[in-house]
């Protein structure tokens, strides 16, 4: 079944709030045990409590609607605390307070562009992680500030 322009709104214990909208969804009504639906054209708004506004955008994505996982995929656009992330994948585990951005992800900050594997958002505290995936490897950093003699 589709269904056209559907919202989500929840509120976790700690006094997050996570706002979803998706222009198509796409439900299988034959499976009762099925959770998950298929979202396209997709934008979430999470408020973390006094640290800051999470935005995503994206094109496609698995919502769960008894947990509320969602995982973001497709042209995934993150903004948080002046920070912009582009990434292949936005994995948002409410079961486990964590997010993780992932694929050929870039941190664009005010002044530096940073080429990583994994940003991981800590939803509790709201603290940000970068992570490689093998231990040789580094994170990259371009400036954008010229400097001048």
């Amino acid at each position: 079944s589709e269904l056209q322009n559907i919202e989500y709104n929840s509120t976790d214990k700690n006094g997050n709030s996570y706002y979803l909208n998706a222009e198509r969804a796409f439900i299988n009504l034959e499976d009762k045990k099925d959770d998950k639906i298929n979202l396209e054209k997709v934008v979430a708004i999470i408020n973390i409590k006094k640290k800051g506004v999470i935005n995503i955008i994206s094109t496609k994505a698995y919502y769960n609607k008894i947990n509320h996982d969602t995982l973001f995929y497709d042209g995934v656009k993150v903004e948080y605390l002046n920070n912009s992330i582009v990434s292949g994948n936005f994995d948002l585990l409410f079961t486990e307070n964590i997010s993780q951005i992932y694929n050929n992800v870039i941190f664009n900050s005010k002044n530096a562009d940073l080429y990583t594997d994994n940003v991981f958002i800590d939803m509790l505290s709201g603290d940000i992680k970068l992570k490689m995936n093998e231990k040789s490897k580094y994170i990259t950093l371009t400036t954008n500030n010229e400097f001048i003699n």
